[in-house]
């Protein structure tokens, strides 16, 4: 078995706000994600890894599984 990780990033980061703008999160959160379409979601899951998926403000990217602990 392997664990499914995206990561989120802004298309256009603040250049006056340092904080980290990208973030990891697992294929349960893309599933609960209210703001984006079941077609959308559907379109995110069917990426290979390696793959990327552009919105509007962001970008998602599915990185390598990794085996489950």
């Amino acid at each position: 078995m392997t664990t499914t990780t995206y990561e989120i990033s802004l298309i256009l980061p603040d250049p006056h706000d340092p904080r980290p703008r990208s973030i990891q999160v697992s294929a349960a959160y893309i599933d609960n994600e209210k703001d984006l379409s079941p077609a959308q979601k559907a379109a995110i899951r069917a990426l290979p890894p390696g793959g990327v998926w552009t919105g509007r403000a962001i970008q998602i990217k599915r990185l390598a599984d990794k085996p489950k602990a």
